[in-house]
């Protein structure tokens, strides 16, 4: 199907004053470029995830990076094709449904002409992918380490964080070294829970270890975790493979020490151990292999990020690569448009984002910023680390060999 096309510009100008004059020039087109003459112009990033429900503290993790980083590039001043440009996130809530997220999306793209729609969901984005290239053109920034949203083959998607078959190895590898032989399954029961359940396990049986049951839960609806800790833990596991979003992944690690557990714990990248720690006792969280906190990155804007961070969010609040990964990416897609000198057309913002990568400001580099983008999308860094957070509650880092988003 071909899109329909896009107006040229978004002119921030009073209702009153937009005439048939300034629409017939929209209605004109021309030539991809951010607008027509006179004001600025405003573009709409849109941001499909889960703002309440289960999910919620997860999502506004997220939407916190992107408006950070809007605000920022606001505040510095955005040109594109000669033109000042503002940028406005729409958030629109998605309580974890892909269907309602595809929903979303596609509004987004028709109502609010967002050249880029955010997703933070596997599911949600795949659902996405069957419609992003239909009447409404949009790339997507998707926000998933599931590889299988690249083996998709949609030209207007970009990935962000790494790809968590990458972890499987060192995980596996750290797990045997600081536990033992046999591994309980404890992760979430999602579909994405699922892919690192299946992942984590064949390079677990590979290692000469061997696996109990499969115990996954639903993270977002149960709240009482004893029954199903204690159901893992009668298999006498020497290590347990736990995730899904923070709070509910730090409740059942607390649960399973309480329940007497000393082994260690594979933690999905999706749970953030440091975060974790504002939930229940750092104790319980040691002896655990996890994706490495952003307080740990030495990216030339990461201090600065977090002090930033602190004063928006509260000094309570932990900054989560959700945040930071977003906060980064969000200033890629910038200055691709910049770029491009476009921000309404996505083939053309996509196809600048290689070119742009190195044109982003250092301020905006905080966590593992990448310095490619992949034929299929996804952006990386060479340098992946996880962690392992030891009985003095120190953070080891471990390098992490990645492995291929090909099927």
């Amino acid at each position: 199907m071909n899109s329909i096309p896009r107006r040229a510009s978004r002119p921030v100008l009073a209702a009153a004053v937009i005439s048939t004059f300034a629409l017939a020039l929209g209605a004109c087109g021309g030539g991809g470029g951010s607008g027509a003459s006179g004001g600025d112009d405003s573009v709409v990033i849109g941001y499909t995830g889960p703002l309440s429900g289960g999910g919620a503290a997860y999502g506004k993790n997220v939407q916190t990076g992107l408006q950070m980083a809007v605000d920022d590039l606001n505040e510095d001043g955005l040109e594109v094709d000669g033109k000042k440009v503002t940028i406005e996130l729409k958030s629109l809530d998605d309580k974890y449904a892909p269907s309602t997220a595809a929903s979303n999306a596609q509004r987004l793209a028709d109502q609010d002409e967002a050249p880029v729609v955010v997703s933070p969901n596997a599911g949600a984005i795949k659902a996405i992918q069957q419609i992003n290239d239909g009447r409404s053109k949009f790339m997507i920034s998707a926000y998933t380490s599931d590889p299988a949203i690249m083996q998709a083959d949609n030209a207007l998607t970009m990935m962000i964080p790494p790809n968590f078959e990458s972890y499987a190895k060192p995980y596996t590898e750290q797990g045997m070294k600081h536990g033992g032989k046999k591994l309980a399954l404890l992760g979430t029961e999602s579909e994405y829970g699922q892919q690192w359940t299946k992942a984590i396990t064949d390079e677990w049986k590979k290692a000469g270890g061997t696996i109990g049951a499969d115990n996954s839960i639903s993270y977002a609806t149960v709240s009482d975790f004893a029954g199903p800790v204690s159901k893992a833990l009668a298999e006498k596991p020497d290590s347990i493979f736990v995730g899904g979003p923070s709070q509910p992944t730090a409740l059942i690690m607390e649960q399973a020490r309480k329940q007497g557990f000393e082994g260690s714990f594979l933690v999905m990248d999706q749970a953030k151990l440091d975060e974790m720690a504002t939930v229940t006792k750092i104790e319980n969280l040691t002896n655990s292999i996890g994706v490495l906190p952003v307080k740990e990155y030495d990216d030339p804007g990461n201090k600065d990020f977090l002090k930033k961070y602190a004063e928006v969010a509260g000094e309570d609040k932990v900054a989560t690569s959700e945040t930071a990964l977003n906060y980064q990416s969000m200033a890629i897609i910038a200055k691709a448009m910049e770029v491009a000198g476009t921000t309404s057309d996505p083939d053309k913002i996509r196809a600048a984002v290689p070119d742009a990568l190195s044109k982003v400001d250092d301020k905006y580099k905080v966590n593992g910023f990448p310095t490619k983008i992949t034929d299929q999308g996804h952006l990386m860094n060479p340098e992946l680390e996880v962690t392992y957070l030891n009985e003095d509650e120190k953070y080891t880092k471990i390098p992490v060999e990645q492995v291929s988003d090909a099927k």
